[in-house]
């Protein structure tokens, strides 16, 4: 029953951890940027962990769709923890 409508729920978590990744890279405005409190990007990081596990969990439904997630969120951590973290 679920499975006609995993992978239009992959594609949505996948643009919202492509805008949640954007919008900490800085794609917003800066006052939104620096405005944001600890406990927001906690919240943040935790619905990032949560679409990570999600990826991995449902691999074998859509290999593609979870390797873009987990790919997706990879690179953006490396770009975070880059050469001068």
């Amino acid at each position: 029953m679920m499975g006609p409508l995993l992978p239009l729920l992959m594609i949505v978590l996948i643009g919202a951890a492509f805008w949640a990744g954007r919008m900490s890279v800085g794609g917003s405005t800066p006052t939104v940027a620096a405005a944001a409190a600890p406990r927001e990007l906690a919240e943040r990081d935790a619905f990032i962990e949560q679409l990570r596990e999600l990826a991995w969990q449902h691999r074998d439904v859509s290999p593609e769709l979870s390797t873009i997630i987990l790919d997706e969120i990879t690179t953006h951590h490396r770009r975070l923890s880059g050469p001068d973290a």
